[in-house]
């Protein structure tokens, strides 16, 4: 009887580093919640009134959308220099896992603050308040992070591995030079994804936030 044969390409297993990242953002937004509310007379108290006036006022406000697009883009083109340097060090994977703890703590902090002060419905506010930039971040820097590790690993071994034809420290050098060389098309890649992903926060997220102000609440 013959064995029937495997299907392959079509369950493509998630990456260990974006698993681990997922499980620290995870992590850091039920952290977040808990100590939001937890500290909810000493953390949020003195916001609540700012956070009212600005919201109420939002739909009013003259907001230069090139304004919160180029703040969107140095913020997320900060990021992705940060862990392409620090991928290039020995605490890559401790960096990356505060990354992802850190980006969900302060995420859950404001899911924390919408639920304090709208209950349940706060939760979708809370989704309104990231979408759509999120759907398109998330994979995003899933695939930075997977791409940083596996680039990681490459030029360790560079380091710890010379050149068996010759033990001097040109050829060592020379192939970390080549490597990160190589490293240009991807970073252009994700540069053009961050700049899209910024774009839609600033023309796509703010009439979306002002929208649902103005019609849901």
């Amino acid at each position: 009887m013959k064995s029937i044969p495997k299907k392959t390409g079509m369950h493509r297993k998630l990456p260990v580093p974006c698993k681990i990242t997922l499980f620290f953002a995870i992590v850091g937004i039920i952290a977040g919640c808990i100590t939001g509310h937890l500290l909810k007379e000493n953390l949020y108290s003195p916001l609540i009134t700012i956070y009212n006036e600005t919201i109420n006022n939002l739909p009013g406000l003259d907001i230069e959308k090139s304004d919160i697009f180029l703040l969107a883009l140095k913020r997320n083109i900060k990021l992705l220099i940060l862990l392409y340097l620090f991928s290039l060090t020995n605490i890559w994977t401790y960096y990356y896992c505060a990354f992802s703890l850190y980006t969900g703590f302060t995420n859950g902090l404001l899911l924390a603050f919408n639920i304090i002060l709208h209950g349940m419905p706060g939760i979708i506010r809370f989704f309104f308040f990231l979408c759509p930039q999120v759907l398109l971040f998330i994979p995003v820097y899933l695939m930075v992070i997977a791409h940083c590790s596996n680039f990681h690993n490459q030029f360790i071994e560079c380091i710890t591995t010379p050149s068996f034809e010759n033990t001097y420290s040109y050829p060592s050098k020379h192939n970390r030079g080549k490597l990160v060389v190589q490293q240009l098309p991807f970073v252009m890649f994700f540069l053009v994804l961050i700049a899209a992903g910024s774009f839609i926060e600033a023309y796509l997220n703010l009439p979306l936030v002002i929208w649902y102000l103005c019609n849901m609440v």
